[in-house]
């Protein structure tokens, strides 16, 4: 018996060794400023949804995680998906992107992107190169901050090296610009935004509709016009411990401001989201309400159980989005006294 249990200790202690070893990084032979190089990190594959787009190997144009950061290759990005591109090649090169109104401009060595007329800082730097086992050039781009801007839900499985891409149906019919939005107009112009991010998210149109029109005083606020952010969100929630928003971490705004929450209008220095559009705020509030956790547990649990606005807006305030004893009865009064819950529809 005693050998039996020996045999087995030494076979798990073999088979640890082996699979603790780490794996040795990929070389891909790239030709990247006219000079033949590699790309050193680990290949990446790419699904769409179920689909599987791109497998990982080293004789295509592989995706590769460099450090923090996965590059993907244009044409994988827009892949089959709708997403059309054109290329400027050469010296200040650059791949345009339409996707429904959508329109995202990469720069090649330009630590910024030009997503629907707005200048969105980039973590790293895109940047063309030729593979040289297929002898394609592309501009690989941040995978992650890249399907932000085209409203794609991203997600990366690090165990079996594989992004998976997406699309949420109706987010790329719009593109709208709060500063264009007269206060007049606010609530025909975002219910129809309302409701596609209700359809998807199951948070009520009229919720969204509510909250948007008290945090940015009918789209009045500085932070709603300079940096469409509907909802005064901050760069740091519930301490970023919720996932599923594709824009978390990514647009940023930082300048003194005026927020309009359930005190009214106040003064406020702090650092904000930025984003390209109102579409995009309004699908990153909806991914914070359904995701943020306090500890391990989901702040705003049961949200969308039930098809009541009143009880929608009770678990918010319950989890601590406001502070002020009367945001519930506010914002039902609004919802009430504007007829919201056609949107609802």
């Amino acid at each position: 018996m005693r050998k039996k249990i020996t045999t087995l200790s030494l076979f798990f202690m073999f088979a640890f060794l082996l699979f603790s070893v780490p794996v040795k990084a990929a070389k891909i032979p790239v030709i990247k400023n006219g000079k033949a190089t590699s790309l050193k990190g680990s290949i990446v594959n790419v699904r769409y949804g179920s689909q599987k787009v791109e497998v990982a190997s080293v004789s295509g144009t592989p995706s590769v995680k460099i450090g923090s950061t996965i590059y993907i290759p244009c044409k994988t990005l827009f892949s089959d998906n709708g997403i059309h591109a054109s290329y400027t090649k050469g010296k200040g090169g650059k791949v345009t992107f339409r996707y429904g109104k959508r329109k995202v401009i990469f720069y090649s060595n330009k630590k910024y992107a030009k997503v629907n007329g707005t200048k969105m800082t980039l973590k790293v730097a895109p940047y063309f190169v030729t593979f040289r086992n297929s002898g394609i050039e592309d501009l690989l781009v941040p995978a992650k901050q890249a399907a932000s801007f085209f409203g794609l839900k991203y997600s990366y499985n690090s165990a079996t090296k594989t992004i998976t891409l997406k699309i949420r149906d109706g987010i790329h019919k719009s593109a709208t610009k709060d500063k264009s939005i007269a206060k007049s107009k606010f609530i025909e112009t975002i219910g129809p935004i309302a409701r596609e991010n209700y359809k998807r998210t199951g948070i009520l149109a009229s919720v969204t509709m509510a909250q948007a029109i008290l945090e940015s005083g009918w789209g009045q606020s500085s932070l709603a016009k300079n940096g469409n952010n509907l909802f005064g969100m901050k760069t740091n929630l519930s301490g970023n411990s919720w996932g599923g928003s594709a824009w978390d971490g990514v647009n940023y705004y930082r300048k003194s401001t005026y927020e309009y929450g359930s005190g009214g209008r106040y003064s406020i220095k702090a650092s904000f989201r930025k984003y390209s559009c109102v579409e995009d705020s309004i699908e990153d509030h909806s991914a914070y309400l359904l995701n943020a956790k306090n500890g391990s547990r989901k702040r705003y649990a049961g949200l969308t159980s039930t098809k009541s606005y009143k009880k929608q807006l009770q678990i918010i305030k319950k989890g601590g989005y406001a502070t002020s004893g009367s945001y519930v009865s506010q914002l039902c009064g609004v919802i009430s006294r504007y007829k919201l819950t056609k949107w609802d529809k």
